[in-house]
């Protein structure tokens, strides 16, 4: 790898991105995961960060994202992509789409919890304490997120090994315990990240789109996780 490929990725996967780029020169550009929250804004700022990698010498871009309800969808690079072939990051973080399926079969009912998630204050106890309380008042704001929850009956820590381990597992089982959830714990896997950095790009896991080709929604739909899952954490 050279300063001619860059890397464009969602600030929820930086601790396991920065991990596998070690000793690697090439420019890594983060986004702001709050772009989640606005899925039709993130084409626009996804481009706007491809166009300055382009700029800055690269001359194709590797997207840490997948799909992510279509945020991704309609982005192009002029020298070329590379993107995974998922639905959402937790593919990314547990070693491919087919990794995902199983545990999401295996482990039905499950909201997965990472290091990224709990960094950006998305964990669902932080999210009712830090937004919901504040504007509905803590009984409403209870009641809200537990029937946004009431799907769920198990709490997933996807341990990646990076940083405070302790206080990620410590924020994951408060997140269990406050909605009445069982706590589980799994291993990330590194490798789709490894896969991403320097391939080999199976199509079943990656989607490598040529010049000015756009990003299509339809293009994801023979990955497993998209057929199998639909989505979710």
């Amino acid at each position: 790898m050279t300063k001619d490929v860059g890397i464009l990725a969602c600030d929820v996967i930086r601790n396991e991105l920065l991990k596998v780029c070690e000793g690697k020169d090439f420019p890594i550009t983060f986004l702001e995961y709050a772009l989640h929250d606005k899925p039709k804004e993130m084409p626009k700022a996804i481009t706007s960060g491809v166009e300055a990698l382009m700029d800055g010498g690269a001359k194709k871009v590797l997207l840490g994202y997948g799909l992510c309800s279509n945020g991704t969808a309609g982005v192009s690079c002029k020298g070329g992509l590379v993107i995974p072939r998922c639905h959402d990051c937790i593919s990314l973080l547990v070693g491919s789409p087919a990794r995902y399926m199983k545990l999401f079969k295996e482990l039905p009912g499950t909201y997965f919890l990472t290091d990224g998630w709990i960094r950006n204050e998305a964990d669902p106890l932080t999210t009712l304490e830090v937004r919901y309380i504040p504007r509905l008042g803590e009984k409403r704001a209870w009641k809200g997120a537990k029937l946004e929850l009431a799907s769920y009956t198990k709490v997933c820590f996807i341990n990646n090994g990076i940083g405070d381990v302790e206080r990620l597992r410590k924020r994951s089982k408060e997140n269990a315990k406050a909605f009445e959830m069982e706590y589980m714990e799994v291993e990330a896997d590194l490798n789709y990240f490894e896969r991403l950095i320097g391939g080999p790009y199976e199509s079943s896991d990656f989607l490598v789109m040529g010049p000015d080709e756009p990003i299509d929604e339809f293009d994801f739909l023979e990955s497993p996780e998209i057929a199998g899952v639909g989505g979710g954490r």
